[in-house]
C-alpha cells in the first residue's frame, strides 16, 4: 500500500508541480505546458521540432481540464505561440473568467464546449487564423457584447447560443455558418423556443437573406436592417498603395481599342485559406493595361473572388462575344489558387471561389482553360498567371485539405490552340510567393515592374528573362527560403517567334 502511495505522490509530482514562486504547472497536451500564477492561465508550446501543437480534449464530467479539476481561480487565459486549438471543454463553467488573448496567429480551431458557460467572459479577440468554432463552444457567454467571424471559418451549430449580451455581429463573407449561431433558448409553457439575435450587424455572407436568416439565429428585422444601410457593412480596403509600382504607373498617350483585358483576382475563398493582396494585385494590374498599355476602360473586365460560373460562363461569354476577334489581341491574368489533382496524375487545376481544395475536379483544369482560350482566335493572347499548382499557398498552407503543406509537382498545362504565350509565376512543385512588403505577391510585384520600368513597350523575350532573373533572386531572400522560377511557354505555331513579340 504505501508503495503504491508513493508511486502516486510521484505521478502525480511529474504531472502537475508547484514551483518556489508560487506557480502552478502542469502539462496539457504533447508539448503544451500550463502555468498559473494565482491569476492568468498560460498556455505555451515547449517543444522545439513542432510549431503548432494541439490543446487535448476534455469533458465537463471524468475528464476535465487539470486547472478546472484543482478548482484554481483564474480569472485570464493567455494562449502563447505555437497553440494551434483550444481543447473541447477546455475552460468550460470556469465562472470568473473574464479575458482571453491569443499571442500569436497559430490557433486554427476552437473546439467544441471550449468556453461554455463562462458567464463573466466579456473579451476575446478571435486571430484571423480561426478556421473552426465548435459547437456551443462560446455558449451561455452572456457578458460578450461582439464578435467578429474571420475568413475561412467554419462556426459549428449554437457556437454563440445563449449569448444575450450580444449586440454586435460581425462575420466574413466567406465564413460558414451552422444552425442557430446567435440564437438563445427559452421555454414557453414548457417547451424550448428559439429566440432570435435582433441586433446590429456590421458584415455577413451574401447567401444569407431574410428568406434563410433564421436558420443562423438572425431575426428578419435585422437583417432588413443590415440590407438597407442602417448598419453599414465594413468595407475592406484592398488599394493598400504601399508600393512605388502603385504610385508610379507610367502614362500611355495612345488608345489601343483592338486591346482586351481579362483580370481576375481571387483572393476570398469559400473552402480554403484566402490568396494574401490578390485583389490588389489584379486591381493594380488592370490600372496598368489601362493606363500604360493603352487600352480602353470599357475593354478591361476585373472580376474579384470569382466562382466557377463567373469564370465560365460570364467572362469568358463576354470574351466570345468580341467580334472579329482574329484582328485583335487579348491579355489575361489570373491572381489565385492553383491545385493539383492528386488522384488523377496531379493534373492541374485553377481553383475557383467556390469550390474546395480536396475536390479540385470541380475546378477548371489548365488545360480547359488555355483550351477555351485558345478557340477564341484572337490574333495574340498572352497569360499571366501568379498561381502555382503545388497544392502550397502563399502562406505555406496546403490548399488540398489533408496533405499537410506537402508541394506536389503538377503536371503542366497543355497549349494546344490559338496564338497563346503563357507566363507562369512558379515551376514544377514551387509556391508562388508573396511580397508584404510591397502588397503584391512576389511575381505580379515583377510584372508591374517591368511594365512600370518599360512604359509597356517591352519585348516578351526580354520580359520572361527580368522575370526569371528577379523572382528567383528575390524569393532565395524571403521568410520561406522556398525556391520561384518563372517560366515562359507558347503554343506550338508560335515557339519560334514569341520572343520577339510585344504588347
Amino acid at each position: 500500500m504505501k508503495r503504491y502511495l508513493f508511486a502516486l505522490i510521484i505521478a502525480c509530482c511529474c504531472s502537475i508541480s508547484t514551483l518556489a514562486q508560487g506557480i502552478i504547472e502542469g502539462t496539457c497536451g504533447k508539448d503544451l505546458r500550463w502555468t498559473f500564477d494565482g491569476k492568468t492561465l498560460v498556455i505555451s508550446n515547449i517543444s522545439k521540432n513542432v510549431y503548432r501543437i494541439p490543446m487535448e480534449d476534455y469533458n465537463t464530467q471524468k475528464h476535465k481540464a487539470p486547472w478546472i479539476k484543482m478548482g484554481l481561480d483564474v480569472r485570464n487565459v493567455r494562449i502563447s505561440e505555437g497553440v494551434s486549438s483550444i481543447g473541447s471543454c477546455a475552460f468550460a463553467n470556469m465562472s470568473k473568467l473574464s479575458e482571453v488573448v491569443f499571442e500569436d496567429f497559430s490557433v486554427n480551431s476552437i473546439e467544441w464546449g471550449a468556453f461554455y458557460n463562462c458567464e463573466r467572459l466579456t473579451s476575446i479577440s478571435l486571430p484571423n487564423s480561426i478556421r473552426k468554432i465548435g459547437t456551443i463552444a462560446f455558449a451561455n457567454c452572456r457578458s460578450i457584447t461582439s464578435v467578429k467571424i474571420p475568413d475561412q471559418c467554419l462556426v459549428q451549430d449554437q457556437a454563440f447560443i445563449n449569448c444575450s449580451g450580444l449586440r454586435s455581429i460581425e462575420v466574413s463573407p466567406t465564413a460558414n455558418l451552422g444552425s442557430y449561431v446567435f440564437a438563445s433558448e427559452v421555454k414557453i409553457d414548457g417547451s424550448v423556443r428559439h429566440s432570435l439575435y435582433d441586433y446590429e450587424i456590421r458584415r455577413l455572407p451574401s447567401l444569407i437573406n431574410t428568406g434563410n436568416c433564421h436558420t443562423y439565429g438572425l431575426s428578419k428585422n435585422a437583417l432588413t436592417r443590415y440590407r438597407e444601410g442602417a448598419n453599414q457593412a465594413l468595407v475592406v480596403d484592398y488599394d493598400y498603395l504601399t508600393s512605388e509600382v502603385d504610385s508610379i504607373i507610367p502614362q500611355s498617350y495612345g488608345m489601343r481599342h483592338n486591346m482586351y483585358a481579362l483580370v481576375i483576382g481571387n483572393q476570398n475563398y469559400r473552402f480554403v485559406s484566402e490568396v494574401p493582396f490578390a485583389i490588389h494585385d489584379a486591381r493594380v494590374f488592370a490600372q496598368y493595361c489601362e493606363r500604360t498599355l493603352g487600352i480602353p476602360a470599357t475593354n478591361i473586365h476585373i472580376c474579384e473572388d470569382a466562382t466557377k460560373q463567373l469564370i465560365l460562363e460570364d467572362e469568358l461569354g463576354w470574351l466570345e462575344n468580341i467580334p472579329n476577334r482574329e484582328g485583335k489581341r487579348l491579355i489575361v491574368y489570373y491572381a489565385g489558387h492553383g491545385v493539383p489533382d492528386v488522384q488523377n496524375k496531379n493534373k492541374a487545376y485553377i481553383l475557383p471561389t467556390d469550390v474546395r481544395g480536396t475536390k479540385p475536379q470541380y475546378g477548371i483544369s489548365l488545360d480547359d482553360f488555355y483550351s477555351r482560350i485558345g478557340q477564341l482566335a484572337f490574333s495574340q493572347t498572352s497569360v499571366f498567371l501568379d498561381a502555382c499548382f503545388s497544392g502550397v499557398n502563399r502562406d505555406n498552407e496546403s490548399v488540398n485539405e489533408g496533405l499537410r503543406g506537402v508541394e506536389i509537382a503538377a503536371e503542366e498545362g497543355v497549349i494546344s490552340e490559338g496564338n497563346m504565350v503563357v507566363f507562369s509565376a512558379a515551376q514544377g512543385n514551387e509556391t508562388a510567393q508573396c511580397l508584404p512588403e510591397e502588397g503584391h505577391g512576389l511575381f505580379t510585384y515583377y510584372l508591374l515592374k517591368g511594365l512600370q520600368m518599360t512604359g509597356g513597350e517591352v519585348y516578351f523575350g526580354d520580359l520572361a528573362s527580368f522575370l526569371a532573373r528577379e523572382v528567383s533572386s528575390r524569393a532565395e531572400t524571403l521568410k520561406m527560403r522556398k525556391p520561384q522560377t518563372p517560366s515562359t511557354t507558347a503554343s506550338s505555331n508560335m515557339a519560334d517567334t514569341w520572343r520577339t513579340m510585344n504588347f
